[in-house]
């Protein structure tokens, strides 16, 4: 019984890792997926394999909103919110971490179903560039963001 329960614990964990609250941060999503065939997890960001999703800013901000209307409910603060996370070779998202600011950039919290409304839509992006490789790495995973910019409850623009 006492196995049971701790497979339990760790499956649970793996399904509902969201919304965790660490001192280093705040994560939607703590899973590590990775491929075997992928290289270890360095820290190299999109911008340094040029790897920026290749939808532009006005097309993803066309589909967040009618993302947002049919799966929102609305709200009327104003801020920022950044979701930061890995992309494997694969194209699989891991590791997000959720960054929340007010107009000033001050730490803040958005009501929780509507950052998860724009966690789903960015777990909808499905052609991040993959098989990239830098120096003699190749295979890499890289650090990738979206930020959105909320402007009286609606999403006024995405960054990058």
């Amino acid at each position: 019984m006492k196995f049971f329960t701790i497979l339990f614990c760790l499956v649970s964990n793996i399904l509902f890792a969201q919304n965790f609250v660490l001192p280093q941060g705040e994560y939607m999503d703590t899973t590590s997926v990775f491929h075997s065939d992928c290289a270890p997890p360095y820290a190299i960001y999109y911008y340094q394999v040029q790897a920026k999703y290749p939808v532009s800013s006005p097309a993803l901000l066309t589909e967040a909103r009618a993302f947002l209307k049919q799966n929102s409910n609305s709200i009327e603060s104003s801020g920022y919110i950044t979701f930061r996370f890995f992309i494997d070779c694969k194209g699989s998202m891991s590791r997000v971490q959720v960054l929340q600011t007010d107009e000033n950039y001050k730490t803040t919290h958005f009501p929780k179903e509507y950052v998860n409304s724009l966690y789903l839509f960015v777990k909808t992006l499905d052609k991040w560039p993959t098989q990239l490789q830098i120096q003699n790495i190749k295979n890499i995973n890289y650090i990738a963001f979206i930020s959105f910019k909320i402007k009286n409850g609606q999403v006024d623009n995405i960054i990058p």
